[in-house]
């Protein structure tokens, strides 16, 4: 039996079948005090087992029963709604599918595999970060295999709060997410052999967006210990990220594979800025950034 079959045959079962208006609440009163005192009902059943452990031999078939009826609840709600179960455990897989499957490195690809090789991100470098001070500045400047890449970055901030290193998002994103427009402006990796791509994919939009990211986490990290320690990130967070690609190519990656890249980007952070600067050894196909000098 498939939900959408036992969303009809519940529905004959129904002993407050009037009004399916779905305008007017009233009518989900019955189904949602129903499915409340199910779901106490099932919580009871978890306490008899922590209480009488092993001896409450009932535990399966009882909890078996009111998970039923939870299920008949929840299928009377969605009735009264005029909304299809089968397609409300469809939508509810896929969410959680995108939000919590492992990553299948195995079907990973980069976006730009197909372009020639002076429009791709490089694939393996190493990677340093170096912090001076000149005057009362704190300058932080990148280097790809010993060549420097862009201008020495400073915090923009009136106190010193480590953003100097935020560029290691950029190289984050590159690494675990196969993207970064930010980085093939940097490094003239744009794909210019296809217009479109360049100006939509590769373009400025796409670079503020990617700077958006990187500046809208970076509060929520400094109020938790640049994410020491966490191990899931605010599902907000990750819906709102979500929103802000959708227009792009990198809205193929999973929430799960942004929040790796995020956390993994965070801990090169973390060290960066304990260690005022640092060596790293950046592997696009692996998907991979490794410390080199991890003290």
């Amino acid at each position: 039996m498939d939900l959408r079959e036992y969303q009809i045959k519940s529905k004959e079962t129904d002993q407050n079948p009037k009004g399916e208006d779905e305008n007017k609440l009233i009518n989900y009163l019955v189904p949602i005090l129903g499915l409340v005192g199910e779901i106490g009902s099932t919580i009871s059943e978890f306490k008899k087992r922590l209480r009488d452990g092993d001896a409450y031999v009932e535990f399966k078939p009882h909890l078996e029963e009111e998970l039923g009826d939870v299920l008949w609840y929840l299928s009377n709600v969605a009735t009264k709604a005029n909304l299809d179960l089968e397609k409300i455990a469809q939508k509810n897989l896929e969410k959680t599918q995108n939000r919590w499957k492992s990553i299948d490195n195995a079907q990973y690809h980069l976006f730009d595999d197909d372009f020639p090789e002076g429009e791709q991100l490089p694939r393996n470098f190493e990677l340093e970060f170096e912090e001076t001070t000149k005057g009362d500045d704190t300058l932080v400047t990148v280097f790809i295999d010993g060549d420097q890449v862009g201008d020495p970055i400073t915090d923009n901030s009136y106190e010193d709060d480590g953003y100097r290193f935020h560029d290691i998002f950029h190289y984050g994103f590159a690494a675990y997410l196969g993207w970064s427009p930010v980085l093939r402006k940097l490094l003239n990796v744009k794909r210019k052999s296809v217009p479109s791509i360049d100006e939509v994919e590769d373009g400025a939009r796409a670079a503020i967006i990617e700077e958006a990211i990187s500046a809208y986490i970076y509060p929520f990290a400094e109020q938790n210990n640049f994410f020491q320690g966490v191990e899931t990130l605010d599902y907000e967070i990750l819906k709102t990220i979500e929103v802000l690609v959708d227009p792009f190519e990198v809205s193929e990656r999973s929430l799960k594979e942004w929040e790796n890249a995020i956390l993994n980007s965070y801990e090169v952070y973390r060290h960066l800025r304990k260690n005022k600067g640092g060596k790293m050894s950046v592997d696009l196909t692996k998907r991979k950034i490794e410390i080199i000098d991890k003290d």
